[in-house]
């Protein structure tokens, strides 16, 4: 979305280095270029992420601090390789290992780097069961963070709080952070063609929570058989979620897969509620504002920085981390005869703020200060 949402901008041009062969070539103001100048570099690249999704090797190989250093190196000496042949003004890197990679080829081309960091990347690995608090592992990452956040130009966040700590817990610069968060499109649909639907899409990670909306779903359908249930998705606890389906007697017709995002928003707009289980407090995720933007009303967790955005606008209802009273929360929206106001609501906080032209544009500002 960023991409696409910063090449709308007449005076922007877009250079995306990856590691992917499938969209190399030009699109609209947008040039992809293939980092690697062979298949080792995607192979290898492809390799780390399978392992570290599936927690194979992740704390004693994958996350020490020289396997991680010999990543970081690799990323950063194919990306000086392509900056010298396409010269940016700025380098924007998404998420950690690339913003150090990033902070490498600097050193060589000079190009001021923004850190765009949506999540802190040691708590997530603990939350996924992937590195212990205070592991060897747990040190590496930290140690990597350290640096991106004494040597990047600008740092972007996603929201607030993840700004705080990474300003109280690694001493980052009040001056090198900018916020700037996930949104949603701007989308118009018919929503009297609503279904009573309760609808997850997403990650099937452990910090997703999914197991909790599936004992809330068990609670709700007891309450009301007529309620439809769809929760899209892969990821590496799809097993365990199946089997707490079935031991919950839930039929396995909940799981819809994995759905494009193409079919999937015009599924959301005919939805009735929204879950977003998740406890991930300093993440940024795109997935409360999808279902905004198409008003669909949202459930989350009470205290997370989204949840208090949907509470403040009356787009939803947010619950304690309790399966009843996630469930309770579903069923007050489902019942309720608020829907059109709540839908408006939700709309409404993208429509103003939460949208990705306003963001994009919102960044251009902030890299022309950069580099002035």
């Amino acid at each position: 979305m960023l991409i696409k949402y910063l090449s709308l901008h007449k005076d922007v041009e877009l250079h995306v280095f990856t590691p992917h062969n499938e969209e190399v070539g030009k699109s609209q103001r947008v040039y992809f270029h293939r980092l690697g100048s062979n298949k080792f570099s995607e192979n290898l690249y492809m390799i780390v992420r399978y392992l570290i999704k599936k927690r194979v090797f992740t704390s004693n190989f994958i996350y020490r601090l020289i396997t991680l250093n010999v990543i970081i190196q690799r990323l950063a000496h194919s990306l000086r390789e392509q900056l010298v042949k396409n010269p940016v003004d700025i380098l924007q890197a998404e998420q950690d290992v690339p913003s150090a990679a990033a902070i490498l080829a600097k050193h060589f081309t000079e190009v001021p780097v923004a850190a765009d960091i949506h999540d802190l990347w040691a708590y997530e690995e603990i939350m996924c069961g992937r590195v212990d608090y205070g592991s060897s592992s747990y040190e590496a990452i930290n140690s990597i963070i350290q640096n991106i956040m004494k040597e990047s130009d600008l740092i972007l966040v996603g929201n607030e709080l993840l700004k705080e700590v990474l300003r109280s817990r690694y001493g980052s610069k009040h001056s090198k952070l900018f916020i700037s968060p996930n949104g949603g499109e701007i989308f118009r649909f018919n929503l009297a063609k609503r279904r009573k639907r309760i609808i997850y899409a997403g990650n099937f990670e452990k910090y997703e929570n999914v197991d909790l909306l599936i004992e809330a779903v068990k609670y709700i359908l007891e309450k009301d058989r007529t309620v439809e249930v769809s929760i899209f998705g892969k990821g590496p606890e799809e097993g365990n979620l199946r089997r707490l389906a079935k031991k919950l007697s839930l039929p396995n017709s909940i799981f819809g897969g994995f759905i494009q995002r193409k079919k999937l928003i015009p599924f959301l707009a005919e939805s009735w509620v929204g879950a977003v289980p998740t406890r991930k407090k300093y993440a940024t995720p795109i997935k409360p504002f999808e279902y905004l933007s198409v008003g669909l009303p949202v459930v989350s967790i009470k205290g997370m920085w989204w949840s208090n955005i949907i509470e403040e606008n009356n787009a939803g209802k947010t619950s304690v981390f309790d399966p009843k009273a996630f469930a309770e929360a579903i069923l007050e929206l489902l019942n309720s005869s608020d829907i059109d106001l709540l839908s408006k609501n939700a709309l409404n906080i993208v429509r103003k703020k939460y949208n990705w032209y306003k963001i994009t544009e919102e960044l251009k500002t902030k890299y022309i200060e950069l580099v002035s």
